[in-house]
């Protein structure tokens, strides 16, 4: 009788734990969107003085930020690497016990969280291979502890800042890994690491000086969305069919949407409810959501989305939604941000139902 074959490294984590992590994930980013809209008046104020709606308000950047993205791209590291899924576990959780007003405790699982996808970043420099793109996403992972830090000594405006530099880094790593395909000049190459050099100084200024560091990041978020817009494959590929060009526009949209946020703090609205972070959150980030879902959903859910242009319908509701707060703010129309937070709401419900019935077996 013949032995079955040896299995080489761990096996792949079991569906159930993956699942587990995903509905943490959507359990913080129901709470992010609750509290997004309490703010802009598209839901009621939640009237009792604690409770999970009152947290919702006073946290959804810290739900959004750590406990969606946080779990859902350490998760994605987890299903890669074979291992550590305690890491989504723990940030997710957190996410929940911040809903029920726990928040030194969810900041210290939080930076758990992040001592954890640093961990990861450098088993897989040791036992894999060590390159450029690593490197800038653990760096991402060092902004994540930053950010949770910040959290729990009430420096909002580190945290805020922390928390986009985690999400700018991990997307960019990710891009720039994928870059090694088309070999850049080495002048752009240069460039690259200049911006990533800048964004460590936005760091290291932010306590001493932060006016300062603020303007300095502004300015870097606007060099790298113009590099991004040069060199991202994504230039090449939007008119592809498929989810290949698919991607690719929503890349391009977001890098736009990168470069509205960087002119926007520049001129004067990075303050704390600034049109520019709702630019580089909603419009740049969710983007890039949008762009990688379908290539992401076989590797962490098991679904096979069919390619249709009806996915590009979510991305343009959010950028006419985002187009009109925008204008609600610098306007001074503040009647109009209820239904803008209207269209942010429908645009993510509508891109996840969009998903599943493409999903369809």
């Amino acid at each position: 009788m013949s032995k079955p074959p040896r299995r080489f490294g761990p096996a792949p984590l079991p569906r159930g734990w993956i699942l587990i992590c995903a509905l943490l994930a959507l359990l913080n980013l129901l709470g992010a969107l609750a509290g997004g809209l309490q703010r802009l008046g598209s839901l009621p104020l939640a009237t009792a003085q604690a409770g999970p709606m009152a947290q919702a308000l006073l946290l959804h950047g810290a739900l959004m930020s750590a406990g969606f993205f946080g779990t859902l791209i350490s998760l994605e590291r987890v299903v890669a690497l074979r291992r550590g899924v305690w890491v989504p576990l723990v940030s997710g959780a957190a996410g929940l016990l911040a809903l029920a007003g726990t928040t030194q405790w969810a900041a210290g699982l939080w930076a758990l969280a992040a001592a954890g996808l640093i961990y990861l970043y450098l088993w897989a420099a040791r036992h894999r291979a060590l390159s450029l793109p690593l490197a800038v996403e653990a760096s991402a992972a060092l902004a994540l502890l930053w950010a949770a830090l910040a959290f729990a000594s009430a420096a909002s405006m580190q945290a805020r800042w922390a928390w986009s530099l985690f999400l700018l880094l991990t997307i960019v790593g990710e891009r720039r890994e994928l870059m090694r395909l088309r070999p850049l000049p080495i002048w752009a190459g240069r460039v690259f690491l200049l911006a990533w050099a800048l964004l460590a100084g936005v760091a290291l200024l932010m306590g001493p000086a932060p006016l300062l560091a603020a303007r300095l990041g502004w300015s870097v978020l606007g060099l790298l969305a113009l590099w991004l817009l040069c060199f991202d494959l994504a230039r090449l590929q939007w008119r592809m069919p498929g989810w290949a060009g698919h991607t690719a526009i929503c890349l391009l949209l977001g890098y736009v949407w990168l470069l509205a946020a960087a002119l926007a703090g520049l001129a004067g609205q990075g303050h704390a409810g600034g049109i520019a972070w709702h630019l580089l959150w909603l419009g740049f980030v969710f983007a890039m959501v949008f762009g990688h879902a379908p290539i992401m959903l076989p590797a962490l859910a098991g679904l096979r989305p069919r390619p249709s242009r009806w996915a590009l319908a979510p991305l343009a509701l959010l950028a006419a939604s985002l187009l009109l707060r925008s204008v609600a703010v610098l306007g001074g129309r503040p009647s109009w941000l209820a239904a803008a937070g209207l269209g942010h709401a429908l645009a993510l419900l509508s891109f996840g139902l969009t998903m599943a019935l493409l999903s369809r077996r």
